[in-house]
Formats: C-alpha cells, structure tokens, sequence
C-alpha cells in the first residue's frame, strides 16, 4: 500500500517504486508536465502529518 505524507517543509511518498511511478504518472496527467510540485500539493488531499 502506498502512503504519502507531507509536513510544513517536506513531502515523503511510500511505496514500491512501480506505485510511486503510476502516481507521479497520474498527477503528470492531470495538472500538466510543466507544473511545479507546489501546485499539486496545495491542490492534493494528502494528510498532513504534525
């Protein structure tokens, strides 16, 4: 199963490497080859963890 995280000042993805390369796939598709991690992390639902 494959988790993500984020914190203030970080961003960790866990996972076998074919998950973490479908997603990374997925978020290429939807917001574009060019856009900066930024805007998807703003935009994502990913648990912040404190």
């Amino acid at each position: 199963m494959m988790k993500s995280y984020r914190t203030e000042h970080s961003f960790h993805m866990v996972g076998q490497a074919w998950q973490i390369r479908i997603m990374l796939k997925q978020w290429m598709k939807e917001y574009g080859t060019h856009a900066p991690l930024t805007e998807f992390l703003v935009r994502s639902n990913i648990r912040t963890m404190r």
